[in-house]
């Protein structure tokens, strides 16, 4: 952490560059944004510091950093990307202080003031990267001044030169981050995408290697049942045959499906009423192992997607979840709209996936339980992804799981 400096005499150069240095160094973009509101909240003596930023095109921002009090009403804070705050920041490209600026203070809307107010926003400092408006600091008054920030924000005009100054160091180090993080997920993306491929040219060859003669074994089998009368060991035993080979011929279907995945069709679908239905159909299965379901989803939730295959998708991780709690449990569903997207999750109060098991869940043939082919949640990766959303995964073990999956409402290629 860099020291602080006298108030009256900061060294700027060298607290510019100490500061430059720091942030630097951080490639984890969390820990950045937390570091960079530490620091400046020492440097100034602020009362607080928050960094506001988008998370997506079009998304409001939100504070993804707080260090201060109010954290209640900075985690509840939402300023639209459209907002006339944003607009006037991204135009002025100057610090927004709403003690000396009246007119600008009249121009934002009643919540976006409403919400400086319940923050104790003295200033808020743009954010800009690339000719881009990435996000903004909120920023309380320094050590001495009113906590609400009505009397300004306390510095002296070389302070603010400086605050400014490290403010689009912060811009530059957070757009850096933001850019490694997506060229690691594009590259975790680009390397699953080769393992999915290999693993399907496979799968289509041993499904296509088993099936047939699978089918003769089902016939000679089948032959040899009508010899023998019903209730005899002989016939019990052959029964138990013949649901073995129905189990292995659902895997093949199962490796069939994940190779060789059926044609799209996308239409207008409503996912509340899919969710309702889905729900509803494993509501025998979640009463028999003592679960209890919750859906918490609009009347209606309108995406181009293709029905058939958002329904495979629903069961797969319904049941799935369902399997994570043979002890009970509670099984939570929510969807709602959020700006073009759609955003669904699914929790369960089951066992967990360890930490080392998380980053393989969506693989081919992984899976943590001792029954099953580990193609379930592989297929719905595939689903999700032919409708250009994203699904990913968090757990703790012993504490349930949540999967979370962001459908486009425009449906995908």
């Amino acid at each position: 952490m860099l020291r602080r400096r006298p108030a009256a005499s900061p060294d700027y150069r060298r607290t510019l560059h100490e500061f430059s240095r720091s942030v630097a160094l951080i490639a984890d973009a969390d820990e950045l944004h937390e570091v960079v509101a530490a620091t400046l909240q020492e440097i100034f003596g602020l009362r607080h510091v928050g960094v506001f930023l988008r998370d997506g095109d079009g998304a409001p921002f939100r504070a993804a950093a707080w260090r201060g009090p109010n954290g209640d009403a900075a985690r509840g804070a939402e300023f639209p990307a459209d907002g006339r705050l944003a607009r006037w920041l991204r135009v002025n490209e100057t610090p927004f202080i709403p003690a000396e600026d009246a007119g600008v203070l009249a121009f934002l809307e009643d919540d976006e003031r409403r919400t400086l107010e319940r923050l104790g926003a003295a200033a808020c400092l743009p954010l800009v990267a690339m000719n881009r408006l990435i996000g903004f600091l909120t920023v309380g008054p320094a050590s001495g001044a009113p906590p609400n920030g009505a009397s300004g924000l306390g510095l002296d005009p070389a302070r603010r030169e400086l605050l400014a100054a490290l403010t689009g160091q912060a811009a530059l180090a957070f757009e850096n981050a933001a850019l490694l993080r997506e060229q690691k997920t594009r590259l975790k993306r680009m390397y699953r995408a080769e393992r999915l491929a290999t693993a399907g040219e496979l799968a289509a060859g041993a499904a296509h290697e088993i099936r047939n003669p699978l089918t003769a074994v089902r016939s000679a089998i089948q032959y040899l049942r009508a010899d023998y009368p019903e209730g005899t060991d002989r016939a019990a035993l052959i029964d138990d045959i013949l649901s073995e080979v129905d189990r292995i011929d659902g895997i093949v279907r199962g490796l069939l499906s994940f190779a060789r995945p059926q044609e799209a069709k996308f239409e207008a679908v409503d996912l509340a009423e899919l969710l309702r239905q889905s729900v509803a159909l494993i509501a025998p299965r979640a009463h028999a192992r003592g679960v209890t379901t919750a859906l918490d989803a609009p009347p209606t939730l309108r995406l181009h997607a293709d029905p058939n295959l958002l329904k495979q998708l629903l069961l797969n991780v319904l049941l799935n979840a369902l399997q994570a709690m043979p002890e009970g449990g509670t099984l939570h569903i929510a969807a709602e709209p959020r700006n073009r997207l759609v955003r669904l999750l699914v929790a369960d109060t089951g066992c967990g996936i360890p930490p080392e098991h998380l980053e393989r869940i969506f693989d081919p043939f992984f899976s943590t339980k001792k029954e099953g082919t580990g193609l379930g949640l592989s297929i719905c990766h595939g689903i999700v992804e032919r409708h250009g959303g994203e699904i990913t995964a968090r757990s703790e073990p012993d504490r349930g799981t949540t999967l979370v999956i962001l459908l486009p409402q425009g449906g995908g290629s």
